[in-house]
Parts: structure tokens; sequence; C-alpha cells
């Protein structure tokens, strides 16, 4: 089931809402298409919110709660995405964008975002969140995105079709349909 911006939104706010008489400190940082929807306005939906955080039983029934509420997927907020995780972000990387007593939601900035799609390279999966991440990111050259992703992945390589996306993207070609098959 698709989720547009307005259900991202509402079913973090449930999410804390859901959590906010926990007396540990929980922090859950999105990631991927939805943070893209709340960074870089991303027109199209997304499936689901990818996070990074540790699930404990408590989690898990609130993210369930939040689910049958609105009648959504039960990996609606999952943490599958941790396979992603940069071990090289900064406080800086993240925006605070919902809190309760000792519930935090944090979505990923343009360019840790950019880098986590780079380091994905998903080829027309990722092309068009791509894009709008380098223009969120105000970038001019392929060698801008580039230290970008080294920045954020400093011991890892990005995929040879990545490579050939950026160049053909910072070639003045920009997303179309005509973009380059992934290899």
């Amino acid at each position: 089931m698709p989720l547009t911006k307005n259900d991202v939104e509402d079913g973090l706010q449930q999410l804390v809402d859901e959590l906010a008489d926990s007396s540990e400190l929980l922090r859950f940082q999105v990631v991927g298409g939805a943070a893209v929807m709340l960074q870089a306005n991303r027109a199209t939906l997304t499936s689901n919110v990818d996070a990074l955080f540790t699930s404990t039983p408590l989690i898990a029934e609130a993210i369930h709660r939040v689910a049958s509420k609105n009648a959504w997927p039960e990996d609606w907020f999952n943490n599958a995405v941790l396979v992603f995780a940069s071990h090289f972000d900064q406080d800086d990387d993240w925006e605070l964008r919902f809190s309760h007593h000792n519930v935090e939601i944090l979505i990923a900035r343009p360019p840790l975002l950019l880098a986590m799609k780079l380091l994905a390279g998903r080829g027309r999966r990722d092309y068009p969140d791509i894009d709008l991440l380098v223009q969120a990111c105000g970038l001019t050259t392929m060698n801008e995105a580039v230290a970008i992703f080294e920045h954020y992945y400093p011991t890892e390589v990005m995929r040879p079709r990545t490579l050939t996306y950026l160049e053909w993207l910072f070639n003045g070609q920009g997303a179309k349909e005509s973009a380059p098959s992934p290899s």
C-alpha cells in the first residue's frame, strides 16, 4: 500500500505518541524514500518508512498499533535498511522532525541520503532520488557527489553502474526516460 508524504508524517507522529510514555530514550533515524519525500520533495509515493533503530517488543507493538489504526502493512516502519548505515555520520547530518518526552524521530539530511542512495546503487529504482538529492545538495560536478559518497562510506566502492549514471547526469543529461541501463 503506497504511503503519501502526509501518511508518512502522520504515521511518524502517531508512533511518537504511542511511545511517549517510555522511560528510555528512543531514537529513530529515517532514511530511504520516505526521507527523500520529506527532505527533497519527492513526489512519488513510498511503500514503507525505512529507519535506523534497534527493535524491542515495546517498539514492535507501537509499530503494530499504528499499522492497525491506519490499515497499513506490518512493515510500514522497519529497520531493514540497517545494512546501509554509515558509521561516519554526525549529529548535524540529521534533522529532528518529531519529538515528545523521550522519543525522537530524526530525518537524514540530503547529503547523507545521497550517499546512501549511491551506495545502494539499484539502477533505475534510485535514479530519480539521486537526481532530487543532487539538486537538494546544490551539486554541480560529479566530483562533488563522489566526495559526499566517500565522506560517509570511505571504505566502500560505488557500483560501476552508479558511476556511469553520475557521469551521464553531470554531463547535462538529467533524469530522463533514456537514462543509461543498469549493468
